[in-house]
């Protein structure tokens, strides 16, 4: 099969402006993230490509990083490590784009925006001055502390000052002036100029066509006015602390990554993304921004613990997780003991899943890490479901009402009873059936779905006394048809009332190993995991169409003469 590198050598500057638009995230579906990547750094990197063409490159590489199909690790090594171009608008989108990889290399990104300064080219010595600008003022309103805050606050303001004078109708570095300096004056308690500040801003947001302001997309920055209205508030109540200002900055940098995120969105959605990738956009969970920029996550866990009782466990974590973050010398908090808070959080998960999320956010800072984990935990999605589906199963183990000859329906309901109670949403046909006999023989026995109603697993159940073939063969083949999307993980729950359990279990697992299914067996996996001698579990891994898919086989012995 060619390559991409080779494919988009042999064709001309049309077809790759137009390769790197509208057909460009089919095939990122078909591609490694090694090919993506150094497919698209040959390009940023090649001196003798259009420059428009590289402009693309450059613009799909951060779409990737905010789908999370490529590392932020992948731009940096282009934008910082390999950079060497001249061009104006290639310098310019780098400056843009490098802001939200600030994370993650913050002394290098400053550098480089320093270095921009001394530029003969005024566009790049202004847009400079803006992420300067945006940087601080991003330290600004997350730093706890007073003195900081303002200090950081007072340089952004000189940055965006500055970034308005280099070039003319900088709308946006005039808006983000006026902004910072009404925050500073409600900080300082200057009240005067506070109400003629707030109508210049609303004249600005009326003007302002910089930020694609419009009827169809909504006013973004109404939020920075509504935020700053409720600071000249708590200015005219005249509180006594500090912290009443730090909520109010906290909500003022959440307005500001909401409007960022919007932007991003927005952007990707005029990349022409393909299905797949237009149905992670339409998540409440998917936001690029807070995704890539970590100040703007210590805002979302600031808010979050206004909404907790003070001396829950999630209270705990949240603010032992902050105060690590922030390096608070008062309170001595270790990796290991935030670790320890998470697992106690959520002691359903197991070991297994919380070491395939540290896999997952190994690029991360372990700060940002753990804040990932506990998000991911937070809300049931597919990362939890086999957990909840074994621990379900060791509840209706340990109720000997469902021994023997039980019904299949009632048991299918009990598991999916216990689904429902850890947050999933839950189609049980069995539960649902008006007929005496069940369900028909066409409705798949449990479908599982995430918190947007979106498919995430199928579970089909039989009562087995002896390995039926037939009946096993007919349970699977279900699922295969009945799965349109193609899920990645779906389960077969065996309730098995069998004398001889080890042995019915190696029957059971040989007759399947060996079947030859309608999507053909790659691997077989057992866990291993699994400490106990009444519950069994393997995996098959099946091909469906060129990508894998794993049937999850889990035999639980019910019988009344365990042996």
């Amino acid at each position: 099969m060619e390559s991409l590198k080779d494919h988009f050598a042999k064709i001309n500057t049309p077809e790759k402006i137009d390769f790197l638009q509208p057909s460009f995230f089919n095939v990122v579906e078909k591609s490694s993230d090694r090919e993506l990547n150094a497919f698209l750094q040959n390009i940023v990197l090649n001196g003798s490509e259009n420059t428009y063409v590289q402009r693309l490159a450059i613009e799909r590489l951060m779409d990737l990083i905010f789908l999370n199909k490529l590392k932020p690790r992948h731009a940096l090594s282009i934008l910082i490590d390999n950079w060497d171009s001249k061009d104006l608008s290639l310098n310019t989108l780098r400056i843009k784009s490098l802001y939200y990889l600030y994370d993650y290399e913050e002394k290098d990104v400053i550098k480089i925006y320093e270095q921009y300064l001394s530029s003969e080219e005024s566009e790049l010595v202004a847009e400079a001055f803006f992420h300067l600008g945006l940087v601080n003022m991003q330290l600004g309103m997350a730093s706890k502390d007073k003195n900081t805050s303002l200090k950081a606050l007072e340089k952004s303001k000189l940055e965006f000052t500055s970034a308005s004078l280099a070039i003319e109708n900088r709308s946006d570095a005039i808006l983000m002036s006026k902004i910072i300096s009404l925050t500073i004056n409600v900080c300082n308690s200057v009240t005067s100029t506070l109400k003629e500040g707030l109508k210049e801003i609303c004249e600005i947001l009326f003007t302002i066509e910089s930020y694609s302001f419009n009827f169809k997309n909504g006013p973004y920055y109404i939020g920075f006015y509504r935020v700053l209205n409720s600071l000249v508030n708590i200015e005219e109540q005249k509180p006594l602390t500090w912290l009443d200002f730090r909520t109010g900055l906290s909500s003022l940098f959440k307005e500001y990554a909401s409007i960022k995120d919007q932007e991003i969105k927005d952007k990707l959605s005029l990349s022409q993304l393909s299905n797949s990738f237009s149905e992670k956009l339409k998540s409440e969970f998917f936001q690029p921004f807070f995704a890539l920029n970590f100040s703007a996550e210590k805002s979302r866990i600031t808010g979050r613990l206004n909404e907790l009782p003070l001396d829950s466990p999630e209270t705990i974590f949240l603010q032992d997780l902050l105060a690590l973050i922030d390096a608070d010398p008062k309170k001595k908090i270790t990796i290991e003991t935030l670790k320890k808070q998470l697992k106690l959080l959520f002691p359903l998960v197991s070991d297994s899943t919380l070491e395939e999320l540290e896999e997952r956010y190994s690029d991360e800072n372990i700060e940002t890490k753990l804040f990932k984990i506990y998000k991911d935990l937070s809300k049931p999605s597919l990362i939890q479901v086999d957990d909840h589906v074994l621990r379900s199963c060791l509840l209706m183990q340990s109720n000997r009402n469902y021994y023997g000859n039980y019904s299949e329906d009632d048991r299918n309901t009990f598991i999916a009873s216990m689904l429902e109670s850890a947050g999933y949403l839950v189609k049980d046909q069995t539960r649902r059936s008006k007929t005496e006999t069940g369900k028909s023989a066409g409705e798949i026995d449990i479908l599982i779905q995430n918190i947007e109603y979106q498919p995430i697993s199928i579970i089909e159940a039989l009562n087995l006394e002896s390995v039926n073939k037939s009946y096993i063969i007919t349970h699977i083949n279900k699922i295969f048809t009945y799965d349109a999307n193609g899920l990645s993980d779906n389960y077969i729950l065996v309730y098995a009332n069998v004398k001889k359990f080890g042995v019915f279990y190696k029957n059971y697992m040989d007759f399947v190993k060996e079947h030859d299914f309608k999507y053909p067996l790659i691997t077989l996996k057992e866990d291993n995991i699994l400490q106990y001698t009444e519950i069994r579990k393997f995996t098959i891994v099946h091909k469906r169409n060129e990508k894998e898919v794993n049937m999850h086989h889990v035999l639980i012995n019910l019988s009344d003469s365990k042996s």
